[in-house]
C-alpha cells in the first residue's frame, strides 16, 4: 500500500546501484546488496521453499544429513572425482568454494522510458549488480537478483566468478512491490534433456556433452535458511563498487521489522543489518552460518548522520515471491491486503466512545460476590475501505478490527511476531495469497463477530510502476495526456522543496482509492505547438475529469470518446470541477493536427495505453 507514499518528514537520499532509476517515494533509500560468509558446513544442499512450511515467520532448523550424503544420493556411488582441486577440499571448504561460485554477477543495459515524453527512451545506462543461484520449485533453476538491478533492461548478461564469459539472461519475472526478479540463463541452466529429469537437485549439468566427474561444469544452488535472530551473525557475498572480484562483508541483524521498499513504495518486512552494503551489492545474497539465504541485500540509508544501516529482503518475502511465481506458471501477482484505511485506538477516550472494553456484557456483574473482571479488548478501527479491495462489502467505517486468523491486533494497529517483537498488521496479511481467506474479528456496535474476507492484490489508482513497459500516453491535436504515476510524479520533482501548484495537487492524488478497475488519473502532460492549439500552449500538468460533458475514466476512455465524437467541437474539462480550466478543440481539425504533429516530432503512434494484467 501507499499511505506512506506522500507523507514523508524525513529528508533521504534514494539511490540505486550503479545506475538511475525511478523511486516512488521522498524517502531517499539506496538500493545496495550484501553478502556475508562465514565457514561452516552445512546440512543440506536442497534449495526448496517448502522444506519448513512455514512463511509466517520460518523458525525450524534443518536437518542433519551430512553434505556428503546428500551429494552421493545426487551424482550417484562415485563421490571422489577427476578434479585435483575439489579432491584436496575438505567438506568445509567445498561447501564455501561452491557458495561462493553460486554468486554472480549482473550486467545490466537500462532504455528507461521519458516519462515526460513517454514516446521518447532516456539515454541507455548501464549498470552493475549481483545475483544468486537458485532452485525454484517446478521451474528449474534460476537467478535471482533485485527488481531495480534489471528494470527496463535492454540487454542483461550474467558472469561466473572467475570467468571471462558472460552469459545472456532473459527477465523471466519481476515484483516490483518486493523488488525481486528472477532471470533464466539457458546458457548456464538448459532444460533437463532426460524425461523426469529433477531440476531441485542442488546441481545441475551446464551441457549434455559434461561428464559426471567435471566438477567445474556444476552449479550449486543456494538453500534458503530460516528468518535469523537479532544479533545473529551474517554475511553478505557480492559484486560492490571498488573491485572486480567477489567481496565478502559481515554483520549482524540489528532490527526486523516493516519497511518502505524504495522500488514501489510497498511495506513489506525487512531486514536492518550493520554489514557494508554498497553500491552493486544489489540482489546478493545475505548468508547465515550455515550458508543459507536469509535475505537479499537491496537498499541502504544515504545520510551523514547514520552508518552502517544496510536493508535485507527477508526469507519470508522471498519464499513468498518464490511461491507465487510457481502458483501462476511464472507470473509475479503480488502481495495481499485487507483494503483498509485505518485509525489507531491508542487513546482512551476513543475506545470508550466505541464502547470497547468489555467483551461479556451479558455476565453478571458479580460471580459470588467478586465483581466481574473486564477483559482488556484492542484492535484499529476502520476509516475506509477500498471499492476494489476484498473487504469492500463485508467490513464497514467504524468497525473495529480485534484480530485477523486468531492473531490478536493492538491499539497502535500492531501484532506479535516473535518474543519481544511486534510488527505492522499487513505484515501477516502480506504473507497470505491471492484467493486465500482471512477470519477477521471485528468490534461492530458492541458485539463481536467472525467475518470471512478473500484476500487479493490492491490495485493504485496512481501506480507506481508499469511494469517495465512504456508509459501510457494520448495525442490529440498536439495534446499530450498521460496516466499519472509515481514515476510522472518524480520526474516533475513532485517531492522536491520546489514544486508547481498544478503537480501540488497532482501529488494529492497518490492515495486516493481506485474505485473501478482500469481507472487511471488522466493528466495533460504538455502542448506540442500546432496552429490547431494556439493560445494553449502553457496549460501543463492538468487532471483530466470530462470530455464533451463525458467524465474520463482512462486514457483508453478518452482514446475512444474521442473516436466517437460527432459533433463541431471538443471540450476539456479539467479540475477542479468548479472552476477548473476549459479547452475547446474544433473537431474538423483534429485528424491533421495530430498527424502533422506525430510528424514534426517523428512520434510513430498517436495513442499507446498500459494493461496492467
Amino acid at each position: 500500500m501507499m499511505s506512506n507514499l506522500a507523507i514523508i518528514s524525513t529528508s533521504i537520499l534514494l539511490l540505486c546501484s550503479s545506475c538511475a532509476h525511478s523511486f516512488s517515494t521522498p524517502l531517499h533509500i539506496k538500493r545496495y546488496n550484501a553478502i556475508f560468509s562465514k565457514q561452516k558446513p552445512r546440512s543440506r544442499l536442497f534449495a526448496t521453499i517448502e522444506r519448513d512450511g512455514l512463511f509466517w515467520p520460518s523458525l525450524s532448523k534443518n536437518s542433519n544429513a551430512s553434505i556428503k550424503d546428500v551429494s552421493e544420493d545426487l551424482l550417484g556411488e562415485d563421490f571422489s572425482h577427476d578434479s585435483n582441486d575439489y579432491e584436496e577440499m575438505d567438506e568445509q571448504e567445498y561447501l564455501m568454494t561452491m557458495t561462493l561460485d553460486s554468486v554472480l554477477k549482473i550486467y545490466a543495459t537500462h532504455s528507461e522510458p521519458d516519462f515526460l515524453i513517454p514516446w521518447q527512451k532516456r539515454h541507455q545506462t548501464t549498470s552493475t549488480s549481483s545475483g544468486f543461484v537458485i532452485d525454484v520449485p517446478g521451474i528449474g533453476l534460476r537467478v535471482m537478483t533485485n527488481a531495480h538491478s534489471v528494470e527496463y533492461g535492454s540487454v542483461v548478461q550474467v558472469q561466473k566468478r572467475g570467468e571471462d564469459e558472460k552469459h545472456a539472461a532473459v527477465v523471466e519475472a519481476v515484483g516490483n512491490e518486493c523488488d525481486l526478479a528472477l532471470l533464466r540463463v539457458d546458457s548456464l541452466f538448459p532444460p533437463p534433456i532426460e524425461e523426469n529429469t529433477p531440476m531441485e537437485g542442488v546441481m545441475n549439468k551446464t551441457s549434455s556433452q559434461t561428464k559426471k566427474g567435471d566438477y567445474e561444469s556444476l552449479t550449486y544452488a543456494l538453500p534458503l535458511g530460516p528468518l535469523p535472530a537479532l544479533q545473529d551473525e551474517v554475511e553478505v557475498l557480492g559484486y560492490p563498487m571498488g573491485g572486480d572480484s567477489l567481496c565478502v562483508t559481515k554483520g549482524v541483524v540489528s532490527r526486523i521489522e516493516m519497511q518502505e521498499y524504495a522500488q514501489a513504495g510497498a511495506r513489506l518486512l525487512a531486514i536492518q543489518i550493520d554489514a557494508a552494503i554498497n553500491p552493486g551489492n544489489s540482489g546478493g545474497p545475505v548468508v547465515n552460518e550455515d550458508m543459507e539465504v536469509i535475505g537479499v541485500a537491496f537498499q541502504g540509508i544515504d545520510e551523514e548522520s547514520i552508518e552502517n544501516v544496510g536493508y535485507v529482503v527477508p526469507v519470508s518475502v522471498i519464499r513468498h515471491f518464490l511461491e507465487d511465481v510457481r502458483r501462476h506458471n511464472g507470473k509475479y501477482t503480488g502481495f495481499c491486503h485487507l483494503g483498509v484505511d485505518i485509525c489507531f485506538l491508542e487513546n482512551v477516550a476513543f475506545r470508550n466512545y466505541l464502547r470497547l472494553g468489555v467483551a461479556d456484557e451479558d455476565s453478571p456483574e458479580s460471580v459470588n460476590g467478586t465483581p466481574k473482571r473486564k477483559k482488556r479488548a484492542t484492535g484499529v478501527m476502520v476509516r475506509r475501505v477500498q471499492p476494489t479491495s476484498g473487504s469492500f462489502g463485508i467490513l464497514r467505517n467504524m468497525d473495529v478490527i480485534m484480530a485477523v486468523d486468531g492473531v490478536p491486533v493492538g491499539n497502535d494497529g500492531k501484532i506479535p511476531f516473535r518474543r519481544g517483537e511486534r510488527v505492522d498488521l499487513s505484515c501477516y496479511v502480506s504473507s497470505l495469497f491471492d484467493g486465500d481467506e482471512a477470519r477477521v474479528t471485528i468490534w461492530r456496535e458492541g458485539n463481536v463477530m467472525d467475518v470471512q474476507i478473500p484476500l487479493l492484490p490492491v490495485k493504485h489508482l496512481v501506480p507506481s510502476h508499469f511494469n517495465n513497459k512504456p508509459p501510457p500516453y494520448l495525442i490529440c491535436s498536439g495534446f499530450v495526456f498521460t496516466a499519472l504515476s509515481v514515476p510522472y510524479l518524480n520526474a516533475k520533482g513532485a517531492w522536491d522543496d520546489f514544486y508547481t501548484d498544478n503537480v501540488s495537487y497532482l501529488l494529492g492524488l497518490v492515495n486516493s482509492p481506485l474505485e473501478k478497475y482500469g481507472d487511471e488519473v488522466v493528466v495533460l502532460a504538455q502542448v506540442l505547438a500546432h496552429k490547431a492549439n494556439l493560445g494553449y500552449e502553457n496549460y501543463v500538468d492538468l487532471h483530466l475529469i470530462k470530455f464533451n460533458d463525458v467524465e474520463v475514466r482512462c486514457l483508453r476512455h478518452l482514446h475512444e470518446l474521442i473516436g466517437e465524437s460527432t459533433g463541431p467541437f471538443m471540450t476539456f474539462e479539467f479540475a477542479p470541477k468548479e472552476g477548473g480550466r476549459l479547452i475547446v478543440l474544433d473537431r474538423a481539425l483534429n485528424d491533421q493536427a495530430t498527424k502533422d504533429v506525430c510528424t514534426e516530432h517523428s512520434i510513430t503512434t498517436s495513442f499507446v495505453s498500459y494493461d496492467s494484467e
